[in-house]
């Protein structure tokens, strides 16, 4: 069957071809070529793109049938009268008379069936069938007529023209008969019926009518106005209204509308060329058909014009985009708006099936398209987005709509990688500015609340050290001194039994420099001064109630830090201690002092019970944090439930000296 539809197509196009040379070269009738140019080539041409466009659709194939037909009666006419008949019906041979009434018929039965039974092409009721299948009652007939010599039934003017206004009576009687959703998605469908019943009537009205008994110079005419309506209809549902079930390229629409409008061109000029050699010697009409040409070319131009815009819609010059997107870039701030931007106005601007941007900064990736790439689809131009020698992006570009990419595209396209390279690199400086300037004000919001402990922790200390002076040393003190009075007193009465008040004396006094030493030590112990941060800590953990291992690598021994590095870091080792004592009911704690990278490390490790790992923002432990921020450091706590606690200070080393003549 596929055969059979290409053989008939390439038949059609061999009739028009025929039909166009025989207008141009045998015939001497003014209307022979519009005749070949205007009646079946438009209906061929919409039957070939309606079969190659949905090749099984029943309404394609009909539409083929009616436009072969069509070429093949113009190609047996325009034949008959080149063998000296010209166009007199009644006086052709019988042999041409009969091919000539059976091709018509034929014709008109298939035009009819073709409109009566839109959208699908396939029986709805039965009056349809049986009405459609009488209507081929017209092919005999129409033979056996033309056989016996008499009038061809379905030659202009006749019954034959008259049968076409069946086809849009069937088509309005179908959509009244419609059930109403379905009237609603189909209304279309009487518009058309309306349409062509007005194209085919009104020129047979005009022609028997107003003008009667003179029809043999108009009837052509405007028969030829009403054999075009059917495929002009036809293309108007496809286009529109997707009649066949399937959405018409741009491009193919582009396409069609300018071979009409280069037909259209081809059919001024030649017709005003056949009339100025009608009347003119060769070079004069030679002149006329090249002022002809030239005359009609700028109105073709604004035809050409007029369909790409109602086509494709207004699209922008290569350097409307370049502003219109060089605005963009400057403003850009958001990658993905950047990007859907570029994909867009691309497709738009050089008329591409699919356009896709991907954008790589350092941070993100972006991709953007424009359009629906095929799953293996591979982009025909790309350009790569560079600045600086680094790689932040790739323009794709698929195939055009029609044509091939020229220069000015790809330059085009450059162009646009290059600016937009500059704005990705500049969406990256100020995303990185942001991303500082969010991290100042986290900075300076943490140093004010680290100040504030601070402040805070200094004012707690001072009332500390008060307290301790005024409860213990004080209290100390005033025992001493009512010690050494009762001595005195003892010593005037009785010399010999005053030891024991001296004695009471002597405890006293040790007790008050053993709470001296202690509240000294508390605000810098000795050792650290004298012998270094790991005698320090050694000292310190020497005094903890439960065993603590100290770990110090020979470089920290050996090494002096600088004084606020060293208060820092043993003031960490005593909180980590006394928080251990407080909450962790450990049996055993390890410490580790050593030196990495030019950070002092301190890690308190203890098997207590441990805590969830995100309730590490105490008081406690954020004392920690401050007295390590104090100093450039970090800190780092890790603890479960169960597992015990490890806290890691690393603390930036800015100074440190061996003590001199010291030997750890």
């Amino acid at each position: 069957m596929r055969w059979l539809l290409r053989v008939s197509a390439l038949t059609g196009a061999a009739c028009v071809l025929w039909s166009v040379v025989a207008a141009l070269t045998v015939l001497d009738n003014p209307l022979t070529l519009a005749i070949a140019v205007a009646g079946p080539l438009p209906s061929w041409l919409v039957g070939v793109f309606a079969w190659r466009l949905v090749p099984p659709h029943p309404v394609a194939r009909q539409a083929l049938a009616v436009g072969v037909l069509f070429a093949m009666l113009t190609a047996v006419a325009f034949l008959a009268a080149a063998a000296g008949n010209a166009f007199d019906f009644v006086q052709l041979p019988r042999i041409w008379r009969v091919l000539i009434g059976g091709i018509a018929a034929v014709l008109v039965v298939t035009a009819v069936r073709l409109v009566g039974l839109l959208p699908d092409g396939r029986y709805r009721f039965a009056y349809e069938k049986a009405v459609l299948r009488a209507l081929w009652l017209v092919v005999p007939f129409a033979l056996v007529l033309t056989f016996a010599g008499g009038p061809l039934p379905v030659s202009p003017i006749p019954l034959g023209m008259w049968l076409l206004v069946l086809g849009p009576v069937l088509l309005a009687a179908r959509y009244f008969l419609l059930p109403r959703a379905q009237r609603r998605l189909l209304r279309w469908l009487l518009g058309m019926a309306v349409l062509v019943g007005t194209a085919v009537l009104a020129p047979l009205v005009l022609a028997s009518r107003l003008v009667p008994g003179s029809t043999g110079q108009l009837a052509p005419i405007l028969v030829l106005l009403a054999t075009v309506a059917v495929p002009v209809a036809l293309a108007v549902a496809a286009f529109r209204y997707r009649m066949l079930g399937v959405e018409v390229r741009r491009s193919t629409r582009y396409r069609l509308l300018w071979l009409l409008i280069a037909l259209w061109y081809l059919g001024v000029v030649a017709g005003l060329s056949l009339a100025a050699s009608r009347f003119l010697s060769l070079w004069p009409a030679m002149l006329v058909t090249v002022a002809a040409a030239l005359a009609v070319l700028p109105i073709r131009a604004r035809l050409s014009r007029a369909a790409s815009l109602r086509v494709f819609g207004r699209r922008p010059s290569s350097y409307e985009l370049l502003v219109h997107l060089g605005g963009t870039l400057e403003q850009a701030f958001d990658l993905p708006a950047l990007a859907d931007q570029l994909a867009g106005g691309l497709r738009e601007a050089l008329d591409l099936r699919w356009a896709r941007v991907r954008l790589q900064p350092p941070e993100q990736s972006v991709v953007a398209t424009a359009g629906e790439p095929p799953p293996s689809a591979t982009a025909r131009l790309e350009a790569a987005l560079r600045h600086g020698g680094d790689r932040l992006g790739l323009i794709e570009c698929g195939p055009k709509t029609e044509g091939e990419f020229t220069a000015a595209d790809e330059e085009l396209v450059t162009t646009l990688a290059r600016q937009s390279a500059l704005a990705v690199h500049n969406v990256g400086l100020s995303a990185e500015l942001l991303a500082r300037l969010d991290q100042i004000e986290r900075q300076a919001g943490e140093l004010e609340a680290s100040r504030a402990r601070i402040v805070h922790a200094q004012s707690s200390e001072r009332r500390r050290i008060q307290r301790r002076l005024h409860d213990g040393i004080q209290q100390e003190l005033i025992v001493l001194l009512t010690t050494l009075g009762l001595a005195r007193d003892q010593l005037r009465r009785d010399p010999g039994h005053v030891d024991p008040a001296l004695d009471a004396a002597q405890e006293a006094l040790c007790r008050v420099i053993d709470e001296v030493r202690e509240a000294a030590h508390r605000i810098h112990p000795a050792e650290l001064t004298d012998q270094g941060l790991a005698a320090a800590v050694e000292s310190r953990a020497r005094r903890m109630p439960i065993p603590v291992a100290v770990d110090a690598d020979p470089e920290v021994r050996a090494a002096r830090f600088a004084v606020d590095l060293e208060e820092t870091a043993y003031f960490i080792v005593s909180e980590a201690l006394a928080n251990v004592l407080k909450h962790a009911r450990a049996t055993q704690v390890t410490m580790r002092l050593s030196l990495e990278a030019g950070e002092l490390c301190l890690e308190i490790r203890d098997n207590g019970c441990g805590f969830p790992s995100d309730s590490t923002d105490g008081s406690g432990l954020a004392g920690l944090r401050d007295r390590a921020d104090t100093v450039g450091g970090r800190l780092t706590i890790v603890s479960l439930p169960d597992s015990g606690t490890t806290v890691r200070a690393q603390l930036p080393v800015r100074e440190s000296e061996p003590v001199p003549g010291w030997i750890p």
